[in-house]
């Protein structure tokens, strides 16, 4: 229990940060969509450089973001065939989405550097490199509803900077090119930035939503995607790697079952809103997965760590 409680009071004050972003949003003219993309265009790329060159440069460890992709895809597939049965709309689509994705950035980045040294944290942001992949082709297609063709999703995942952080992290690592020290701080700032901006994000979506749509089935069907299947997936993988192939150690699948556990990525608000696809229904499961984290995440990390 001494371990639930100490996880526990480390992510409290990230829902502090939701409280605060939904009275902004609420109360204060902010932008919320500027504020998204200063974290994506600026603030994200810093992070996943820092963090990618400080992990090992190994086959193992960078077919993660391969791997991670594949299971979002996957359960995503899964879900939206499965959505096209009992729904036969546009449902199935933005159930595929909340199902498949999960909050690795802005609620798990936070967790991730209070668990890791940096070597496990840089095997971590691998791994959520895959998933904004997944975020930028496979989300926006099926949000779009076909709107979006795989020209388009290709032009947009051009325009990804972490994508360009990404290449350059590994060139820098590769080459063993180090920044200045006096950067330190700097990246450390950024970092927090990414933590304090993107908690409030979820606040600010969640407060422009006038009318939550309370589905039952929709949630449970949301929640059965991101809090069983992607984690048994997860899981499945590991013990496979434990008992027959070797390649990692306890901690880097301890970075493995973490990207599985997290709520449902708060980004999927966005774009419901910006698509007007459904965007009650996404956030009444964003909002529901979020604060079901709250005791879920902690529970599953108790096991991870004993």
């Amino acid at each position: 229990m001494e371990i639930f409680f100490s996880i526990l009071f480390k992510i409290l004050p990230l829902y502090i940060f939701v409280g605060i972003g939904f009275i902004a949003g609420k109360y204060l003219n902010i932008d919320a969509r500027g504020i998204g993309k200063l974290i994506i265009y600026i603030i994200a790329p810093f992070v996943i450089f820092e963090a990618i060159t400080h992990s090992k440069l190994t086959v193992g460890t960078f077919i993660l973001p391969i791997i991670a992709f594949c299971i979002c895809s996957l359960v995503a597939f899964l879900f939206y065939e499965y959505g096209k049965i009992i729904y036969k709309d546009a449902r199935a689509n933005v159930l595929a989405i909340v199902a498949s994705e999960g909050n690795t950035g802005y609620f798990g980045i936070p967790i991730a550097l209070l668990l890791f040294d940096q070597k496990i944290f840089g095997i971590y942001i691998l791994g959520t490199v895959g998933v904004t992949l997944f975020e930028n082709t496979v989300v926006y297609y099926l949000t779009a509803r076909g709107k979006y063709n795989v020209s388009d999703s290709l032009n947009r995942l051009k325009r990804l900077p972490a994508l360009y952080a990404f290449i350059f992290a590994v060139f820098f690592l590769f080459f063993q090119i180090k920044l200045p020290a006096i950067m330190d701080n700097f990246v450390i700032s950024m970092q927090g930035a990414y933590v304090v901006l993107g908690m409030m994000l979820i606040g600010f979506g969640i407060s422009r939503i006038n009318n939550f749509s309370f589905d039952y089935k929709f949630i449970a069907l949301s929640f059965i995607g991101k809090f069983v299947m992607w984690p048994l997936i997860m899981l499945c993988l590991v013990l496979l790697d434990y008992f027959f192939l070797n390649f990692y150690d306890i901690e880097t699948y301890r970075a493995f079952m973490l990207l599985s556990i997290v709520p449902i990525a708060a980004n999927t608000v966005i774009f419901a809103t910006v698509l007007d696809v459904h965007p009650d229904k996404v956030s009444s499961s964003v909002l529901f997965s979020t604060f079901f984290g709250l005791i879920y995440v902690p529970v599953i990390i108790v096991f991870l760590f004993k």
